[in-house]
């Protein structure tokens, strides 16, 4: 049987290739359609491909919480989330910018501390964390990246 989005109700979740509407957003029009020329048992075994290699390359974990500890594989779907360009941008902006802050919030913990003398975060906050290394204390990595 040939696989198909016809019947395919987006109104209760988000989802990331049709608005609630069903129309297609931009971007995946291409995918849908290479996507419709596949059929079910096709798409079935891609799916299964996919987790058997993930279990093959050990990406799994336990659910010890259900008492056996089965040992899964990490959860993937075979439909990719396609990014356009122009949502790319943004993100990549908002990775900079981030980033950027976290350099700079770690180069000041471990030269100047003037968020520790500020008060605006606690110092024993950072000395009593695991991750404070205090062999770092005056290091200047190349370019400031950490």
């Amino acid at each position: 049987m040939q696989f198909s989005f016809k019947n395919y109700d987006t109104e209760k979740f988000y989802d990331e290739m049709f608005t609630p509407d069903g129309k297609v957003r931009p971007g995946y029009e291409a995918f849908k359609q290479r996507v419709e020329q596949l059929n079910n048992t096709e798409l079935a075994n891609r799916q299964h491909t996919a987790e058997r290699a993930l279990m093959s390359m050990g990406i799994t974990f336990n659910v010890y919480s259900e008492g056996e500890g089965t040992e899964r594989i990490m959860p993937l779907d075979i439909i990719p989330r396609v990014v356009t360009g122009d949502e790319w941008n943004r993100m990549e902006k908002g990775l900079i910018q981030r980033i950027t802050a976290l350099n700079l919030f770690i180069d000041d913990i471990y030269n100047d501390q003037k968020i520790l003398k500020d008060g605006v975060v606690p110092r024993d906050l950072i000395e009593t964390s695991k991750c404070y290394l205090e062999a770092c204390k005056g290091l200047k990595p190349p370019k400031g990246i950490w």
